[in-house]
């Protein structure tokens, strides 16, 4: 019985999910940006080391900078975003003043965006760490023109989930120079901006979902068919309609971040403590897991089927296939995750199928179940910072076992060893690898 068919899975009845609304004048300015001011920011991006300066400028790099910042200066006051336009220009002429060679300041302009209403668009620019783009990836200087269209079902949605203090914005990316438009950069916080302060608090949390379906085809789907037999291959998730992937992956992303504020530990009570690695790889699985529980148990999701498999698709099987794996943490989840089902009898060998693993759909969502039940009591059990600290550490070194050295060749942090049972997760790695980085075109749906 195939994983698809193995649970009845309830689901909330889905309506066609509307498409895109990317009409011409969204695509004048798409054309616009892509021909004049893109090209520029591409060109002075690739003069930056990936901590923002820029080394030996010349002449023609600043000549180069202040062209970006008066198209784009111009570009927020046609759109009557003044604020933006100001904070920009001040950002760009303290640097300028500083020096190229100097990191870059851009704390007014990540201060100066606020999230666009439903419906509205948002342009940003600013050196920005675009994570898991196309190399090189770092603070460059980088720009997106993006759509915001929440999941069609969100306000039913929200009642039978409420989320107490949901500032996550799902969007479309209609253009972007080539850290968003290249790669798998899917989202964008205030603490990417490059700036001399910290984020003390996130006013906005925007992720690029329609990047979602070409992510998952390219590269979940051929890392779990290679560790899977064909017949155990969660299918829902693949070869989805772009409106639909897109309706799919935005309802996970609010279920996922609303699970964060539930609980003894609620993440926005308990910041500093959930950005602690051992502590948010724990969290970061728990929120998934509950997500996946509710889409299986409530009747009230839509896309129930497809959110399952695309959760358990991107987080044991393509998070591992990051170069820095054993320092990744989304990565770390999903080796974590692996070795959980290999223990719950969700992952199963036999030798009848050739080295590939069966994945049984029914008791992955039960150790899931187990998982969740197991992070509760942990939660319940530690009465302090420290005692919860430990007490993640203790628990994610049985699935994740120490490094012997604490960098890697290139100087990158380690915080795990694959064993020789979690090495399987790799066997498409280096296909993978061969592929060229993904391009979204302008307004790609």
């Amino acid at each position: 019985m195939s994983a698809d068919t193995a649970t009845a899975f309830r689901a909330a009845p889905a309506t066609t999910p509307a498409t895109a609304p990317v009409g011409e004048p969204l695509l004048a300015d798409c054309a616009f940006l892509a021909e004049s001011l893109i090209p520029l920011v591409d060109r002075f991006r690739a003069r930056q080391r990936d901590d923002g300066t820029v080394p030996e400028p010349a002449d023609e790099d600043r000549e180069l900078l202040a062209r970006i910042r008066d198209e784009a200066v111009a570009f927020h006051r046609r759109r009557g975003h003044h604020g933006q336009a100001d904070a920009l220009a001040a950002d760009v002429d303290g640097w300028l003043a500083a020096g190229l060679d100097s990191r870059p300041h851009f704390g007014r302009s990540r201060d100066a965006l606020s999230a666009p209403a439903d419906g509205d668009t948002v342009f940003f620019l600013a050196p920005v760490q675009t994570t898991n783009s196309a190399p090189p990836v770092g603070k460059r200087l980088d720009c997106f023109f993006a759509l915001r269209k929440e999941p069609d079902a969100l306000p039913t949605l929200a009642e039978s989930f409420p989320h107490p203090k949901n500032n996550c914005q799902s969007l479309i990316l209609l253009t972007g120079s080539e850290g968003f438009a290249h790669g798998s950069c899917l989202v964008f916080f205030p603490e990417n901006v490059a700036a001399h302060d910290k984020v003390t608090e996130q006013p906005y949390a925007m992720f690029f979902f329609n990047k979602m379906r070409k992510i998952h085809e390219t590269y979940a789907l051929p890392a779990a068919a290679a560790v899977l037999t064909a017949d155990s291959l969660p299918g829902a998730s693949g070869g989805l309609a772009a409106e639909v992937c897109f309706e799919a992956r935005a309802i996970w992303g609010y279920l996922h971040d609303s699970m964060h504020y539930q609980g003894l530990w609620p993440f926005d009570e308990h910041i500093s403590l959930k950005m602690n690695w051992f502590v948010g790889l724990l969290e970061e699985i728990k929120v998934d897991a509950k997500t996946v529980l509710a889409c299986a148990d409530s009747g009230l999701v839509p896309y129930a089927r497809e959110q399952i498999a695309m959760i358990l698709l991107e987080r044991v099987f393509r998070y591992p296939q990051a170069d820095d794996a054993t320092g990744n943490f989304d990565s770390g989840t999903g080796v974590f995750l692996y070795s959980w089902f290999r223990e719950h009898d969700a992952l199963v060998g036999s030798p009848d199928d050739g080295g590939l693993l069966r994945l049984d759909l029914d008791r992955a969502v039960e150790a899931l179940r187990e998982y969740v039940a197991t992070m509760e009591r942990l939660e319940a059990e530690v009465t302090s910072d420290d005692a919860y600290r430990a007490a993640a550490r203790e628990f994610v070194r049985r699935y994740l076992p120490a490094p012997e050295t604490d960098r890697d060749a290139n100087g990158r942090r380690l915080r795990y060893a694959f064993t020789a049972d979690q090495e399987v997760l790799r066997r498409a790695k280096a296909g993978l690898d061969r592929l060229p980085p993904l391009r979204f075109a302008r307004a790609e749906w």
